[in-house]
Order: C-alpha cells, then sequence, then structure tokens
C-alpha cells in the first residue's frame, strides 16, 4: 500500500472504480469490492480484494475495519429513575493497515469504540454496523485478532519464552509442528527485543521480574504470537516513563509499517509519540471531532478558528481544546454559547456538528456508504448469506493440557501455596495425634472419640478458605484470555480445579490422615482406615466446591471470605455436635440436610463405634454404653454410612457445577 505525503498512510475512499479494462464480475462466488486509497493532496490508489478470498478469513492480508452510524446505549438510574445513556452516537469511520490513535478527554468513548471495533461489547447495546474488509464481523472475531488490555495480564510466575510458548500453544493452528510453533516464539522476541529477558520470570508480589516496559512488550507479544493482521491496544503507555512509552508506540508504528493495522486508544501522548500516528480519531463525548491523517489535524483545527502555539503539544492542544468547548456547551443548549473575554464576545463552536460538515466528513461518508451498501446487497444473496465461522485453533485436549501445564508451574514456583500446604497438615497432623494419642475405651473414650472427629472435620472444612483465590486472583487474566480465544472456558476450569485438589487438597490430606489415625489408636482395620481418609477427602472437596463457586462468583477476597465463613459456621452449628439434632424446630430442622459436619462426622462416628464396646473404671458409672448405644440416642442409622459419602460426593459435584456456570456468566464483554 502507498504512502501519502510526509510518509502517512492516506485515508481510504470506497468506490466502485476498477482500473481501464477491467471487467466487473458479478457472480457471487467471485463477487470483487473495489477500495480505493487517498486523500487531499494524493491521487487514487485502487486495490481489490474477493469477499470470499483469504481476505475474509482475516488472515496475513490487510485488514480494513469500517463502523457504520455506530452506537452504544447503557442504561442507568439517577435518582431510581431509569435513563439512557449514550456513551457512542452514531459514529462512521475506517481503520486501515497502519497505526490508528483514537483520543479524547476522559469519558469521551475511547475505550468504549475500540471495544466495539474489537467485538468486545454486548451487541444488544449496540447499533449500526461494523464491518470487516466489507463482511459482517463474527462472532468469535477475538479469536482472530489480538487485543492488549491497559493493565498488563500476564502470568507472573513463567518466564517471558514460557508466556509466548503458551499463547503459541493455543492461539497457533494445531495443524503446526512444534518446531514451527519455536521459530515463532523465537521471532516473535527478536521482533520485541526480549532475548536479553527470555529466560526471566514476568514477576510478581512475591517475585522480583522484568521491568515495565519489557512487561508491556511481552503482552504485546502474546497476542502477535499469531501473527493477527488487526492489534487493538487499549491505552498501551499507562504506567510507562516516557523513554519506554515511545519505544513501544515505534514498536507498533513498525508493525503498521508492515500492513498491520493497529488500533489503540490513548489519553494525551507526548509530541514524539503522536508523530508516529497515520490516522487519529478526536472523540467528544461520544462523538467524532475529527477523523483523518494525523499530519493533517492542525490544519483543520486551524480552518475552523483554533491555532496551536508555537512549541506546543498537538495532543495538548486538542485536548485544551475539546474540553473548552465541552465545558462551554455543557452551560447552553443552544449549538453555540457566547463568551466574554476583554471586553468582546467570541463564539464557541460545537466540535462535532463542524466536523459533520467539514470536508473529512464527506470523505468518510463517500468511503463507507459503498461498503455499507454492498454489504446489504450481499446479505441478500446466496454467497454471502452466513459469515465465515471462526473456531478455536486448538482442540479441547491441547487446551486442557497447556493450561494444566502452567498451572502446575504456577503452584510448583509459589512455594508458599504448596510445600506449605502440605507441612502445615503433616506438623498439625501430628499436635492432633499428641492430644487425642492413643484415646482409650473407658467412659470418656466416647466424648474424646466424638471430639476428635469434630475437629478433624472443623479442620477440613475450615482448613480449605485458601481455595477461595483460585479463580479471584487470576480473575483479570481469566477474563482476557478467555475473551481473547485462548481457550474453551471448560478447559480452564477442569485444568484449574484438577491441578488445585490433586497437590494442594488430595495429597497432604492423605497424609495427614494416616498421621493422625495411627497416633489416637483407632481402630486397626484397613478397610475402616481406608473409609476414614475417603471421608475427609470427600469432607475436604465439599468444602472446596463451596469455596470454588463463590470465588467464581465475587471480585474481592474480603467479600468471599464472608460468604464462605456464614455457610460454614451454620454447617457446624447443624452438624449433630453442638446441638442434638432430634431436638430442632421443625421450622429450623431443614438445615441439617446441606451440612457437610452432620454427613462427616455421621460417617466417621459410624466407621469407627460401631460394634465398639467400652470399659467403664468409674464406679459412679459401671456400666458404659456401647458404640451402637451412643449412635441410636444420636439418631444415627448404621445403615447411612455409604448413604453420607454419597451425599458429599453429590455435594461436591453440585456446587462445582455451580462454580462452572458461574464462570460462564461472567462478563467477558464489557
Amino acid at each position: 500500500m502507498s504512502r501519502g505525503i510526509n510518509g502517512k498512510t492516506p485515508l481510504l475512499h470506497a468506490q466502485e472504480n476498477p482500473s481501464d479494462g477491467e471487467e466487473k464480475c458479478h457472480s457471487d462466488s467471485a463477487r470483487q469490492k473495489h477500495i480505493t486509497v487517498s486523500n487531499s493532496k494524493s491521487s487514487f490508489i485502487s486495490r481489490s480484494f474477493s469477499a470470499e478470498s483469504e481476505s475474509s478469513q482475516f488472515g496475513d492480508g490487510a485488514t480494513l475495519i469500517s463502523y457504520h452510524d455506530v452506537g452504544y446505549t447503557v442504561y442507568t438510574k439517577e435518582k431510581g429513575i431509569k435513563t439512557e445513556k449514550h456513551i457512542i452516537k452514531n459514529l462512521s469511520g475506517i481503520m486501515q493497515p497502519g497505526l490508528n490513535a483514537i483520543l479524547g478527554p476522559t469519558g469521551s468513548g475511547k475505550t468504549t469504540l475500540l471495544d466495539i471495533l474489537a467485538g468486545r461489547k454486548d451487541r444488544k447495546h449496540l447499533s449500526g454496523h461494523v464491518l470487516v474488509n466489507g463482511l459482517k464481523q463474527p462472532e468469535n472475531f477475538k479469536c482472530i485478532t489480538g487485543y492488549v488490555v491497559q493493565d498488563d495480564v500476564v502470568m507472573g510466575t513463567l518466564t517471558v519464552r514460557e508466556n509466548l510458548h503458551f499463547s503459541a500453544s493455543l492461539r497457533l493452528p494445531g495443524r503446526l509442528s512444534k518446531q514451527e510453533r519455536e521459530e515463532r516464539v523465537e521471532a516473535t522476541l527478536s521482533d520485541l527485543g526480549l532475548y536479553h529477558v527470555a529466560e526471566s520470570k514476568v514477576g510478581n508480589e512475591f517475585i522480583r521480574g522484568i521491568s515495565g516496559g519489557e512487561r508491556k512488550r511481552t503482552n504485546i507479544g502474546m497476542e502477535l504470537i499469531m501473527s493477527p493482521s488487526v492489534l487493538f491496544l487499549d491505552e498501551p503507555t499507562t504506567g510507562l516513563d516516557a523513554s519506554t512509552a515511545v519505544s513501544v508506540v515505534e514498536l507498533l508504528q513498525g508493525l503498521g509499517r508492515r500492513g498491520k493495522t493497529v488500533i489503540m486508544s490513548i489519553h494525551q501522548p507526548r509530541y514524539s509519540i503522536f508523530k508516529t500516528f497515520d490516522t487519529i480519531t478526536l472523540l467528544s463525548v461520544g462523538e467524532l471531532v475529527y477523523q483523518g491523517p494525523a499530519d493533517e489535524a492542525l490544519k483543520y483545527f486551524e480552518d475552523i478558528g483554533f491555532e496551536c502555539e508555537a512549541h506546543n503539544n498537538p495532543a495538548d492542544f486538542f485536548m485544551d481544546v475539546i474540553c473548552e468547548c465541552e465545558h462551554s456547551l455543557t452551560d447552553s443548549s443552544e449549538t453555540t454559547v457566547l463568551s466574554m473575554e476583554e471586553g468582546h464576545t467570541s463564539l464557541k463552536p460545537n466540535l462535532p456538528e463542524l466536523f459533520k460538515m467539514s470536508e473529512y466528513a464527506k470523505i468518510i461518508q463517500q468511503t463507507t456508504k459503498p461498503i455499507l451498501e454492498e454489504f446489504s446487497t450481499s446479505l441478500r444473496s446466496v454467497g454471502f448469506s452466513k459469515e465465515k465461522e471462526i473456531t478455536y485453533a486448538t482442540s479441547f485436549c491441547s487446551q486442557l493440557f497447556t493450561v494444566s501445564g502452567r498451572a502446575v508451574k504456577n503452584i510448583v514456583r509459589n512455594p508458599q501455596t504448596s510445600i506449605m500446604q502440605l507441612l502445615v497438615l503433616v506438623l498439625f497432623g501430628v499436635i492432633v495425634g499428641a492430644i487425642y494419642y492413643k484415646v482409650k475405651r473407658d467412659d470418656k473414650g466416647i466424648q474424646n472419640r466424638v471430639g476428635l472427629f469434630f475437629f478433624l472435620v472443623m479442620n477440613m472444612i475450615f482448613g480449605n478458605l485458601s481455595a477461595v483465590e483460585l479463580f479471584i486472583k487470576e480473575r483479570p487474566l481469566f477474563i482476557h484470555e478467555s475473551a481473547s480465544g485462548y481457550y474453551r472456558i471448560s478447559a480452564y476450569f477442569l485444568a484449574k480445579v484438577v491441578c488445585d485438589i490433586i497437590p494442594l487438597r488430595l495429597v497432604p490430606i492423605t497424609a495427614f490422615s494416616a498421621i493422625v489415625y495411627f497416633m489416637t489408636g483407632l481402630r486397626v482395620d484397613v478397610i475402616k482406615f481406608l473409609i476414614f481418609t475417603l471421608t475427609l477427602l470427600l469432607t475436604s472437596l465439599a468444602a472446596c466446591s463451596v469455596a470454588f463457586f463463590v470465588s467464581a462468583c465475587v471480585r474481592t477476597f474480603a467479600i468471599a471470605n464472608l460468604l464462605i465463613a456464614l455457610p460454614y459456621v451454620f454447617m457446624m452449628v447443624f452438624g449433630g455436635v453442638l446441638v442434638n439434632l432430634n431436638s430442632l424446630l421443625d421450622w429450623l430442622s431443614w438445615i441439617k440436610y446441606i451440612s457437610i459436619f452432620r454427613y462427616a462426622i455421621e460417617s466417621l462416628e459410624i466407621n469407627e463405634l460401631h460394634g465398639m464396646i467400652f470399659n467403664c473404671t468409674s464406679s459412679t458409672s459401671p456400666e458404659c454404653p456401647s458404640g451402637d448405644d451412643y449412635l441410636k440416642t444420636q439418631g444415627i442409622s448404621v445403615d447411612s454410612l455409604w448413604y453420607n459419602e454419597l451425599i458429599l460426593g453429590a455435594m461436591t459435584v453440585a456446587l462445582m457445577t455451580f462454580a462452572y456456570i458461574a464462570l460462564r456468566v461472567i462478563r467477558k464483554q464489557k
């Protein structure tokens, strides 16, 4: 694609105007669209593409994104009254190959417009059309485009190379060989200048990692690994120092020079960044103030009465003008308002209205109108009635393997959550074993055993409060990756649950059970030991499933801990030890049916006390009740052992299912 004056990419005009001698094909299977590229100072340059060619799949070819009368409306409540709030107001324009910047004051709709173009907004709030190479934006547009969020979301315990490998394993087609994926990773490291930190961990709150600029480039590399033709970035310079910000934007400029369509929102860039832009889109309260070549923006504002002072940053100048006009218009319902300065009257123009009357707006209309008309015509044609479906690049099994591998590395490299979990449980098992060491079969034998079981179950349940961080801690990462089409939600959920439960729950609890069982002198029987261990495992799993469900539903640890602690406490009260369940009032008795404590303690009591005889040595109690007598007084049937185990398993499955559903309904679109 040719460049206009000063090396800038000229504005696109769309018209069906083939070159001389070229015949137009009216067949649906070979329909051609002709996009003419120009600006006010350069000649028309024609390029064509087929609506059913590879360009429609948005591969390595140049991609043109056009939007037509796009609006975005949300509903808010003000003083109890439901009102409509128009965030974006009927915008039309084009984003072409090159570096396209969206600028505007806070609240102008920059990120909203970016998300609309990226297909990340809820379509029920949208009006108008967003077309990609003249075709309807597909549902899974996220799978074949890159999107870099404002706050870097990347796994801190992995190295830069490992993070890029993770993206390559999930986002590159499964048909590529391992060597080809390696080459793509190496090429990305080279392009981004990350070779010197390739083996360094990105870093988190516990691990010192790479710098902010290197982290941002790693985040960009995660998206570039699949070589998308369109790359979206939400304020990529946020949190970076001046020189690092410039280097990041120059990298994006280089991508634009290679034919990529780079679209970024940015608040108020310095001049060294501003001059890298090919086109800019200026917004004011959801309306266009200017869209066109970046190097012609100052001339446009000068023509409408605003002259930039020498040595003033153009971006700062634009923001000052827009904010000044916004403030003026909020004080009046008229199109223009009067302002008194130094004794004379001046007019504050309505910038969106002025732009609608400008030559640039006419160029946009001439460009977008033929594309929309062609799209409307194609919808009535057989060959264009269905958009091409784009699916995940890899299979479910491949995604499960890759996400599980990352989860295991994350656990291994966080010893405070893995090794400490095992050490604490082993130490706690020794302490409990010492307290109840070799419990006797005397008149205190039943009380000691019931107390032991209650203590063990309480530890199994409250000891799993740490499971609440499973989805909360990685929530931003999960939202970004699932919205970008890295993996299926089911693959992520299964990988996270399995990799958390096996090393952090099942293995430590098995060791804990062996220590406690034999130190406390419970009945020496292999079957009873296995039932004892199974009961503790099922108890832990049921408690974990509650934590997983809450973790998938809320965003903060404080709320999650409160929501988990309350049901745990109620379950403990109605577990059958603190209150005799037979004495409960009818309107409260139903709570015992959802108590993990109840099913776990009953199973442990049946397993240990059924058929056990106690010997009393106290003269005041010449006869001791047997274990069966105690079970009978508590209303516990010895036949309900496996029923209780089944209920614990069913509660685990049900709550895990609710947790998965909660993950699915998390809003991945804003």
